[in-house]
């Protein structure tokens, strides 16, 4: 089969999974920045990796990101936990933020934290 014939089986494959655009573009990467082009049975097996992540476009743009020569709906959804988490644990708060939150002055009786000795200033 011609190079040209197999390109465009990819291309049909790959298509309706992630639109014109990023299909060539998997295609693009992985013929030239990894050097190991896709074939058609690779294809399929990808389009049916990106569909699973239940986010085809946002896992092919992950593989392109990241440098992956494929991706599997585990690695994807894994790599999106991770991302949350390091949101989130960048939104914990610290001692210091739940130390502001106590009330200052005489309140009680002004120790600090109600720990007797330790005076707020």
């Amino acid at each position: 089969m011609a190079k040209d014939m197999v390109s465009e089986e990819i291309m049909e494959i790959l298509r309706p999974v992630l639109g014109e655009e990023l299909a060539a573009a998997i295609i693009e990467h992985r013929k030239r920045t990894l050097k190991k082009p896709l074939t058609a049975y690779a294809a399929r097996m990808q389009a049916r990796e990106y569909l699973m992540t239940g986010d085809p476009v946002c896992a092919a743009e992950m593989q392109i990101f990241r440098g992956w020569q494929a991706i599997k709906c585990d690695w994807y959804l894994k790599e999106k936990a991770r991302e949350a988490g390091s949101i989130n644990s960048s939104m914990r708060r610290t001692a210091v933020d739940a130390a502001r939150d106590f009330p200052s002055g005489e309140d009680y009786f002004g120790d600090a934290f109600w720990l007797p000795g330790i005076r707020r200033h």
